[in-house]
């Protein structure tokens, strides 16, 4: 790795320990607060709405700016909103912090791969398995040590030592160079919105929907954080260990199988579609068996066989079809569909989770299973260099 990737896979690292730490505290914090699942639900979806509106903009405006600047101000709103959270116990204001903290997010995660991308194009599938199942890995240290740092510092301190932990992030970003992009001129309101876009991204468009939507039904961390702790009572300290381990179950098998993207015959299509497949079915089966730790091992098969090959398949995919010289916008525009399913997942899975806790794992699961088919007409890519940026 080049002192570039290798800043980045630090700050990834530090940006997933963050990350590990505050889905659970953000979840407890809001029901020990007696917020109720479906206004939950609705607070993770009107954020989500909200900063879904910015997402084109932003991956457009980035084919003009350059990556470096995005990523960095996603970094700062990141640790600034998680810095504030601490101060605010009303709905409506929780859910004004909540929108800057999806927005900085979404802003991350749209970006990363294609700053990633445009400094190493060699190799790139398997070196994105490797940074972010380091990301992983440091995302699972921080769910397994939230309990104790919240018996310790309580919500106001934990909240601020989050902030203070991506300030660092921020900061060592500042030192990475800036990817290398063809530079283009400002584009229209009705050039930066058009859906002109290559039919392959457009079929990725419908998968990213659908997964979208059935993930964030199944898998919303208020759902799985609750599942565990409601339907099995568990403590706080046992559910940061349950979860803690959750992020583990992915984060390693992700590096131990980055070492498939290095066969130049393997068929990115059906990796993804298999991956997908292997998300939403365990997320089914957990719903039949009553006890705790079968129904939990059964459950981290969806990190463990799908999650781990899905992910850097699916980036891989999205990279290759898209054009170096809109590629901001190409692929913010294949991620805000997993964004509007993002919207209406967690309000589905509120209102299923205050009728039955085990029917957004079902509903959900039924949905990922069901998009796996939607990548069928998808021409098949078996290396990045043949792809044509038209």
């Amino acid at each position: 790795m080049n002192r570039d990737i290798k800043l980045i896979t630090i700050i990834s690292a530090i940006f997933g320990l963050s990350s590990g730490m505050f889905g659970i505290l953000f979840t407890l914090y809001l029901d020990d607060l007696n917020v109720s699942l479906s206004t939950i639900g609705a607070i993770f979806s009107v954020s989500g709405l909200l900063s879904f509106f910015v997402m084109i903009f932003v991956g457009v405006q980035s084919d003009v700016w350059g990556r470096k600047i995005v990523y960095s101000v996603s970094l700062l709103l990141a640790a600034i909103s998680r810095f504030l959270m601490p101060w605010f116990t009303g709905v409506g204001e929780l859910t004004i912090v909540k929108i800057v903290q999806d927005y900085a997010l979404k802003a991350r995660t749209a970006i990363h791969p294609m700053f990633v991308f445009e400094h190493v194009k060699e190799g790139y599938a398997k070196l994105i398995a490797r940074i972010q199942g380091i990301e992983l890995i440091f995302s699972a240290t921080g769910s397994l040590i939230v309990g104790s740092i919240l018996l310790f510092l309580g919500y106001q301190g934990s909240f601020i030592s989050l902030g203070l932990i991506l300030f660092v992030a921020f900061i060592i970003f500042q030192f990475v160079r800036e990817s290398s992009w063809p530079k283009v001129e400002r584009k229209s309101i009705k050039e930066m919105y058009s859906f002109d876009i290559s039919r392959q991204l457009k079929l990725i468009c419908g998968l990213n929907f659908l997964h979208g939507t059935g993930f964030s039904i199944s898998h919303s961390v208020f759902i799985y954080t609750l599942f565990f702790r409601n339907k099995f009572a568990l403590d706080p300290l046992t559910l940061s260990l349950v979860l803690g381990l959750h992020h583990f179950a992915f984060g390693p098998p992700m590096l131990i199988l980055s070492k498939i993207f290095s066969n130049p015959n393997l068929n990115y299509k059906k990796v993804t579609m298999v991956g997908n497949l292997l998300i939403g079915v365990p997320h089914i089966i957990s719903v039949f068996i009553p006890s705790f730790i079968p129904a939990y091992v059964v459950w981290l098969l969806h990190d463990i066989a799908g999650g781990s090959i899905w992910q850097p398949a699916l980036q891989t995919l999205t990279q290759s079809y898209s054009r170096d010289e809109s590629r901001g916008k190409d692929t913010n525009m294949t991620s805000v569909f997993r964004n509007i399913g993002g919207i209406i997942g967690p309000v589905i899975a509120g209102y299923l989770a205050d009728i039955n806790i085990n029917l957004p794992f079902l509903i959900g699961g039924i949905i990922l299973a069901l998009g796996s088919l939607s990548l069928i007409p998808l021409d098949e890519l078996t290396s990045i260099h043949r792809v044509r940026n038209c």
